[in-house]
C-alpha cells in the first residue's frame, strides 16, 4: 500500500503476525519517512500472505517461514524480539538482512531483582500467612528472621546486554555479582568473572544463578543434573533466557528432592498454540511446587520495553529507506 504524499518512494513494510499488528500505531507515530504498511494476521490465507510479501521491502515479524520466491524485493527481515529461533533462514532471500531488536533488558533486570528480593525476604509466605490472619512472621511477635539480598552472591550466566543490566542493578544495591560467559566481564562490572570452561566452579559459589545465556546448540541442556548438583543446596535458579537451556526433568527432580532450594521460571519448554491454547509450560507439574515462582514468559513484557524496541525497529527501517547501515544484524545480506 503506497501512502506517501511527498513524492518520495514509500518503503513498503509488512507487519506479519498477530503479535506485531497492535504496534502499527508505533510505526506510524515514529516514522519520519514515507511508508506503506500492510498487515498480515496469523490466520490469513497463504494467498494473502504471499500477496503482501510480493511487494515488500521489509517485514517486521517474530516468525518467518515463507519461501523467498514470494518476496522478490525483500531486503530486511526485522524481528520484534531478540531471539531469532523462529526464523527459517532458508526461507529468507539472500539479498535480505535479518536484524533483531532489544529494549527488554531493563524490564528483565527489574524482574530478576524483584524475584530475588521476594525470595530472600520470603514475601510470598509472609504475605499469604498474614492475609490468612497469622502474625507468625512478625518481628513484634518474635517471628523468624529473614535475610537481606545484599548478603548473597548473584551469579549471571551469560553476560550480554541483559546480564550487564542485571549486574548493574544488583551492584547498585551492594550485592556481590559474579559472571560466567564466553568473554570475561570487565572488572568494574562484576566482582569476579569465570569462563564457561569453569561453569561448575561458578555455580558452586552462587546463592542465585540467573540464566541469561542465548539458546543455541552449544547451550541446550547446559544446566543438567550434574550442574544442578554443583549448586548450593540453598541456591535458587532464575531462568529468563530460554527453557531448553535447562534440562526440564533434571530441574524438576532437583526441586523435588532438595538438590537446590528453588527456582524462578519465566521461560518454558512448551507453549500454547491454536490446538491447545491452555497448554502448560511444562509436561511436569512445576505448578504444584511451593518452591517455584512461575510466570508466563512475561518478564520483559512492558509498555516501555515495546516503545524502546520500536525505536530500534523504526531506526532500521529508516536506515533501509536511506540506504544506510543497519543495526543489530543477525545475518548480513549474502551471508548464506
Amino acid at each position: 500500500m503506497q501512502e506517501s504524499t511527498s513524492g518520495a518512494t514509500a518503503l513498503k513494510v509488512v507487519l506479519y503476525g498477530d503479535i506485531i499488528l497492535p504496534n502499527e500505531y508505533r510505526l506510524r507515530d515514529k516514522s519520519d519517512f514515507p511508508i506503506g504498511v500492510t498487515g498480515v494476521s496469523d490466520d490469513a490465507s497463504d494467498a494473502a500472505k504471499e500477496a503482501a510479501l510480493v511487494g515488500a521491502d521489509a517485514v517486521v515479524c517474530v516468525r518467518f517461514d515463507h519461501p523467498s520466491k514470494h518476496a522478490p524485493r525483500l531486503r530486511l527481515v526485522q524481528l520484534q524480539a531478540a531471539g531469532y529461533d523462529r526464523i527459517d533462514f532458508d526461507c529468507v532471500p539472500d539479498r535480505a538482512a535479518v536484524c533483531n531488536a532489544f529494549g527488554h533488558t531493563r524490564a528483565i533486570a527489574e524482574y530478576a531483582l524483584m524475584t530475588m528480593l521476594m525470595w530472600t525476604h520470603r514475601w510470598k509466605p509472609v504475605e499469604d500467612s498474614f492475609r490468612a490472619g497469622s502474625w507468625e512472621y512478625s518481628g513484634a511477635m518474635y517471628g523468624p528472621l529473614r535475610d537481606e539480598l545484599n548478603s548473597r552472591t548473584v551469579g549471571i550466566l551469560g553476560f550480554g546486554q541483559m546480564g550487564r543490566e542485571i549486574a548493574a542493578g544488583c551492584r547498585a544495591l551492594g550485592i556481590r555479582v559474579v559472571a560466567c560467559a564466553r568473554r570475561p566481564a570487565a572488572p568494574d562490572e562484576v566482582d569476579a568473572s569465570y569462563p564457561l570452561e569453569r561453569l561448575d566452579d561458578f555455580l558452586a559459589g552462587c546463592d542465585f544463578v540467573v540464566v541469561c545465556i542465548a539458546h543455541v546448540a552449544q547451550t541446550e541442556g547446559m544446566i543438567d543434573r550434574g550442574r544442578l548438583a554443583r549448586m548450593k543446596r540453598g541456591a535458587v535458579l532464575i531462568n529468563v533466557a530460554r527453557g531448553p537451556v535447562v534440562v526440564e526433568q533434571d530441574l524438576y527432580d532437583a526441586l523435588t528432592t532438595g538438590v537446590i532450594a528453588g527456582a524462578v521460571i519465566d521461560v518454558w519448554w512448551q507453549y500454547p498454540d491454536r490446538s491447545d491454547p491452555r497448554r502448560r509450560g511444562s509436561r511436569l507439574p512445576f505448578h504444584e511446587l511451593e518452591n517455584v515462582f512461575m510466570t508466563p514468559h512475561s518478564s520483559g513484557w512492558t509498555e516501555q520495553m515495546m516503545d524502546r524496541r520500536w525505536d530500534m525497529i523504526v531506526a532500521n527501517l529508516r536506515a533501509l529507506w536511506r540506504g544506510e547501515r543497519l543495526q543489530n544484524v543477525v545475518r548480513e545480506p549474502g551471508a548464506r
